[in-house]
C-alpha cells in the first residue's frame, strides 16, 4: 500500500519509531526519542491520546511508560520544538489524501461489515432518517404490504403514516380486513408515539427491509427488531409490551429480552476495557443526565462505567455529578437512550463488540 493511501498510519509509525528507538546524541535537550515521543503524548492528554495509545502494541506501550516514567516538567517552548521536530520528520511521508466515494468503500470495508458498509453508501447524500421515508415512496406497494403484514400493526401503522395517502392506501389494500382495521386504527395513535420509538422504527426499516429489498441481505429475525424498537422505549412503554407480548408468547417475548440492550445491560454486556472509549463518544452532558437517572435504578452500571475509566476522569465526572439535578423521567430515559445508542454505533463500526448472552452464544 502506496504512502499516499497510508499518511495517518505513518504517522503513527513515524511516533511508534520515536517511541522505540535508541537514545540519540543529535537530539537536542538531552531527550531520547522515546522521551520526545512521550512529550508529544503527554501535551495531548489522556483523552485525546487514547486512540493512538490504543494502537500501539505491548512492546510501544513499555517504552512509551518508561520514557514517560523519566520526564519531569518539560516547558512549553520546548513541547512546542518537540511537536515541530515531528511534524518536520513527517515531511517525507507524502500526507495527500484522495478522496470520492471510492475511496470511502475502500477505507471502510475491511472493518465495516457488508450490510453496513451498503447503508452509509447509500445515505451518503441524505443520512437523515428522514430519507427512510422518501426510499419507501419508491418501493411497489405489494413488497410493503409483504413486509409490512409480519409487523406489529403498530409499527405497520408508523410506517404508513409517513407514506402519501394514496400509496399508504394501495398497500392497505393488499392487507385482510381485520388486519387494515388493526393498522387504521395504530395511525391514529402514531403522532403521539415518543419521537425516539419513530427514529427507531425508521432505523429499523432501513436495516432491515431497504437494504435487503436493494441488496438482496437477509432480513434479521422479529426478536431482534423488536428488541431493537423496545430499546428507544421508556421503561414504562417496554415493560408494557414485553408484559403484554409474554402473556400470550412468552418463548418470543425470552427472546425478545435477549436481543435488547438497555442501559442497565451495560455491566454485564460490555468489556470493562471499552468504558472509557464509550465515555468519548457520548456529549457529556447527556452522559451525566443519564448516569444521575440511573444511580437510584441501576447503580451497577453508574459504578461500572466509572470504575473503568481513568480515575481523573471518573473523579471530574463524580464531581459534576453531584451538582446535577436529578433529571425528569422522560429526559432521564432520554439521556439513557443516548448512551444506548452510541454503544450500537461503536458496536456497528465495530470499535466494540458486545459481550453474548449464554443463550445467544
Amino acid at each position: 500500500m502506496s504512502a499516499r493511501n497510508d499518511a495517518r498510519t505513518e504517522a503513527g509509525k513515524a511516533l511508534a519509531q520515536r517511541t522505540g528507538a535508541e537514545r540519540s546524541p543529535t537530539l537536542p535537550e538531552g531527550l531520547s526519542r522515546p522521551e520526545k515521543a512521550a512529550v508529544i503524548i503527554g501535551a495531548l492528554g489522556p483523552d485525546a491520546a487514547g486512540p493512538l495509545l490504543e494502537l500501539m502494541d505491548e512492546s510501544a506501550l513499555r517504552a512509551f511508560t518508561a520514557a514517560m516514567s523519566r520526564l519531569r516538567r518539560v516547558d512549553a517552548n520546548d513541547v512546542r520544538h518537540t511537536i515541530a521536530e515531528f511534524l518536520d520528520a513527517l515531511n517525507q511521508f507524502d500526507t495527500t489524501v484522495r478522496g470520492g466515494l471510492g475511496r470511502a468503500r475502500e477505507m471502510l470495508e475491511p472493518h465495516v461489515n457488508e450490510s453496513v458498509l451498503n447503508r452509509l453508501l447509500d445515505d451518503v447524500d441524505t443520512p437523515s432518517v428522514n430519507n427512510v421515508w422518501k426510499k419507501l415512496t419508491k418501493v411497489s406497494e405489494d413488497a410493503l404490504a409483504d413486509f409490512l403484514v409480519r409487523e406489529h400493526p403498530q409499527t405497520a401503522a408508523v410506517i404508513l403514516s409517513k407514506l402519501g395517502v394514496e400509496h399508504a392506501a394501495r398497500v392497505l389494500n393488499r392487507f385482510e380486513p381485520d388486519r387494515a382495521r388493526d393498522v387504521v386504527i395504530g395511525i391514529t395513535r402514531a403522532s403521539s408515539l415518543d419521537p425516539n420509538v419513530i427514529e427507531a422504527i425508521g432505523v429499523s426499516v432501513s436495516r432491515d427491509f431497504l437494504a435487503g429489498h436493494q441488496h438482496g441481505t437477509p432480513r434479521r429475525n422479529p426478536a431482534e427488531r423488536v428488541g431493537s424498537i423496545l430499546n428507544y422505549a421508556s421503561a414504562e412503554i417496554r415493560d408494557h409490551v414485553l408484559d403484554a407480548i409474554e402473556a400470550s408468547q412468552p418463548a418470543f417475548a425470552e427472546e425478545i429480552r435477549r436481543k435488547m440492550f438497555t442501559f442497565e445491560d451495560i455491566p454485564k454486556r460490555v468489556e470493562p476495557r471499552d468504558a472509557s472509549l464509550i465515555v468519548r463518544q457520548v456529549d457529556q452532558d447527556a452522559l451525566l443526565r443519564a448516569l444521575r437517572h440511573t444511580t437510584d435504578q441501576s447503580p451497577e452500571a453508574v459504578e461500572f462505567i466509572l470504575g473503568n475509566i481513568s480515575s481523573r476522569v471518573a473523579e471530574q465526572l463524580r464531581q459534576e455529578l453531584a451538582d446535577v439535578p436529578r433529571p425528569r423521567r422522560k429526559d432521564g430515559e432520554a439521556a439513557q437512550a443516548e448512551v444506548v445508542a452510541a454503544v450500537r454505533a461503536l458496536e456497528a463500526e465495530g470499535r466494540l463488540r458486545l459481550i453474548a448472552l449464554e443463550e445467544d452464544v
